[in-house]
């Protein structure tokens, strides 16, 4: 627990950015420790002067630790949890995104060592036919072993999180706010409740009174992407969220694959965003009128290989991983 409110209090440092966490994180194998350093330790790894003051300062120091302790009674008190990137529960591609978050909030349950795991991602308002498509893709990949992440949204997002519900497939839903803030939107509450009780989790990185913001769905469709081996983007117009996810699963290395709907349907402003992509480095199309899992997989493999550097075994098309749905 020291740890934790140790990390979390740095996070409540203003003026202190993930970037300089991690900096101090690598260099200080206990996070209490850098409470208890000198200007010349802190020189030594490269901080800023102007860091170094913060972090000297009793004052902003002593408020941070109040700030820290109070919000992890808070969190209790709620049946929160508040892990640090150092946890066998936080997401384990994650780890591999550079602007990665070292505290994360759920409510749940995640997976320990959490690999395979998948986006499915789409605009609000989509058409029937990407709903059914969505459905489609959501159970052959879940039941294959991949846990199934999305941002609780209306739409696409719905839609993942309620098959994979429905179909008890673990799903995980990253929000744009904090915790004990109301849900977004308000119809997905039902879809809240049950993705905590059928072992899914809630996510954010936000602290527990966090207002949504566009800012902040934002900042959450990068870790989307980053906790995934690949994205599934399923509808999308050229003016949505889900494009800024595919750009952050671009520069994350993770593939985004796109339903191949016939022209007629990909010409639509429902998916001209999806258009706007298909010669994109990292696109792939798969067939929506016969979904060959295999194939998938295949690329999907080619992702975990590299970050990984292992081979994991295979049983046909179905992926092992210990205690996925324990």
């Amino acid at each position: 627990m020291d740890d934790i409110i140790c990390t979390l209090a740095l996070k409540k440092i203003p003026g202190l950015s993930n970037s300089h966490i991690f900096i101090l994180l690598t260099h200080f194998a206990n996070p209490c420790d850098i409470f208890n350093t000198n200007k010349t330790e802190f020189l030594k790894i490269g901080l800023r002067n102007d860091i170094i003051e913060i972090l000297m300062d009793s004052r902003i120091v002593r408020t941070s630790f109040m700030h820290a302790i109070d919000e992890v009674e808070e969190a209790a008190k709620n049946n929160i949890r508040i892990i640090t990137f150092q946890s066998p529960e936080y997401p384990a591609n994650l780890l591999f995104v550079k602007n990665k978050p070292p505290i994360l909030y759920y409510k749940g349950n995640i997976k320990e060592n959490l690999r395979f795991a998948v986006a499915v991602i789409g605009q609000r308002r989509p058409p029937d036919y990407s709903c059914s498509v969505t459905a489609d893709i959501t159970k052959k990949i879940g039941h294959a072993g991949f846990s199934v992440i999305s941002g609780l949204a209306a739409g696409i997002d719905s839609v993942a999180h309620r098959t994979s519900v429905d179909n008890n497939i673990n799903t995980i839903a990253f929000i744009g706010s904090g915790l004990l803030e109301p849900v977004y939107p308000s119809q997905n509450e039902e879809l809240y409740q049950d993705i905590i009780l059928k072992k899914g989790a809630v996510i954010s990185e936000l602290p527990l009174h966090e207002k949504l913001s566009p800012k902040n769905l934002v900042a959450r469709d990068r870790l989307q992407s980053g906790s995934s081996l690949a994205v599934f983007a399923m509808s999308s117009p050229l003016s949505s969220g889900t494009l800024k996810t595919c750009n952050f699963a671009f520069k994350q290395k993770r593939p985004v694959f796109i339903p191949a709907y016939k022209p007629v349907l990909m010409d639509n402003y429902s998916n001209m965003g999806l258009k706007s992509l298909l010669n994109k480095k990292g696109v792939i199309n798969f067939n929506v009128e016969n979904i060959d899992l295999n194939d998938i997989i295949d690329e999907i493999r080619i992702v975990y290989n590299d970050l990984y550097e292992e081979k994991y075994e295979k049983a046909g098309y179905l992926l092992e991983q210990p205690s996925l749905f324990a």
